[in-house]
């Protein structure tokens, strides 16, 4: 298989113009030696042969330790453990988030629904207070 270059995998995925200093310091500390793009991460192989990581546009994933991970970023208020559904655990390091760089439905409001549109799932007649919509009231 054909490797590309980091930045032509940054460019295929439009990893953000502030994310890309700090992906690029990673790569070069980790030995990122070629790159795969996929439909949400680049795939980044090392040199060492250890698990690829996966640049996405939030985050690079799948550091083998929490050092590993710090040492890439030099941001250990940014490093985090994610664990998969099979149990297995890695490290990722979050990319500083501007608001330029956020994409426009995260920076929509979330509004409250009016009167009308909440729905009611009754009251208890022991607390009055308003039941969930599991059934559950403050005297549960």
């Amino acid at each position: 298989m054909t490797y590309i270059p980091l930045e032509a995998a940054m460019e295929q995925l439009k990893i953000a113009d502030e994310a890309r200093p700090l992906v690029r310091q990673i790569a070069l500390r980790a030995g990122v030696t070629g790159c795969e793009v996929k439909s949400t991460y680049i795939k980044a192989f090392r040199e060492d042969g250890l698990h690829p990581l996966h640049i996405n546009k939030r985050s690079t994933e799948w550091f083998g330790s929490r050092r590993e991970a710090i040492a890439a970023s030099d941001l250990p208020d940014r490093v985090r453990d994610k664990t998969h559904g099979n149990g297995m655990v890695n490290w990722a390091v979050d990319f500083p988030v501007t608001k330029r760089s956020m994409s426009p439905g995260v920076q929509k409001r979330i509004t409250p629904a009016d009167p009308s549109e909440q729905k009611s799932y009754g009251i208890c007649e022991v607390c009055w207070q308003a039941r969930t919509p599991s059934g559950s009231c403050g005297c549960d």
